[in-house]
């Protein structure tokens, strides 16, 4: 996604202890994933555009939260460190270019080994250590896959399928003069396009009146 998306800048942002309030000394986690969406909002407000990003939390040794963000746009600095104490942050702001191609290999020293086992261990069950912009989606859903119903003799599939495995021939009586042998088995799904894709609903509608009037 850091690929698709040119996340070419690396930020971490950090907590200050004395600035977490009371209620939150507990929940760092939750402090700063607040500070965060409030930082979005003085980023869009700046650029005029909400700002795409792929976020890791990791906790410090001292139990507070802190974040790494790819993000896609350059921001300057003292900016980036002026706004963020602005909503309650710490001091310590870092960003810096990294490049796209190697994003794994930057990304990897915060999502493996004994800092994501401690970061996993302080999260409430959950909780998740990733966090994005709306529009990246990590983990795409699934496409759904179904059944296809079919009344067609199994020579029509042999021929409709690409790569045919496990094929075997039964030998019949009427076919021994011609020396051939019956289609009975083979592996493979058939190309839909070449059977026509019509789908189990579709011919089970189909199906119905005639099957309400042979009733009647």
């Amino acid at each position: 996604m850091a690929e698709e998306h040119k996340l070419t800048r690396m930020v971490t942002l950090t907590l200050d202890p004395k600035r977490i309030p009371k209620r939150y000394r507990k929940h760092t986690d939750r402090y700063i994933r607040d500070c965060w969406c409030k930082m979005r909002v003085l980023l869009a407000r700046e650029f005029g555009e909400s700002l795409l990003f792929v976020g890791v939390l990791e906790f410090q040794k001292n139990g507070n939260a802190h974040l790494h963000l790819l993000v896609g746009r350059y921001i300057a600095q003292k900016w980036l460190s002026l706004a963020w104490q602005s909503i309650g942050g710490g001091q310590y702001v870092d960003i810096r270019f990294v490049d796209v191609h190697r994003v794994a290999a930057y990304l990897s020293h915060y999502l493996t080994g004994d800092k994501v086992s401690q970061t996993l261990e302080l999260l409430p069950k959950r909780a998740r250590i990733f966090t994005t912009s709306r529009s990246i989606v990590l983990w795409g859903k699934k496409k759904t896959s179904g059944w296809w119903l079919r009344r067609m003799g199994i020579e029509t599939f042999y021929d409709a399928a690409p790569n045919p495995a496990n094929v075997h021939f039964e030998r019949v009586e009427d076919l021994k003069p011609f020396g051939l042998e019956l289609l009975s088995y083979f592996e493979s799904p058939p190309l839909q396009e070449d059977l026509g894709n019509r789908d189990v609903i579709t011919v089970l509608r189909q199906a119905l009146p005639i099957w309400k009037a042979e009733t009647l």
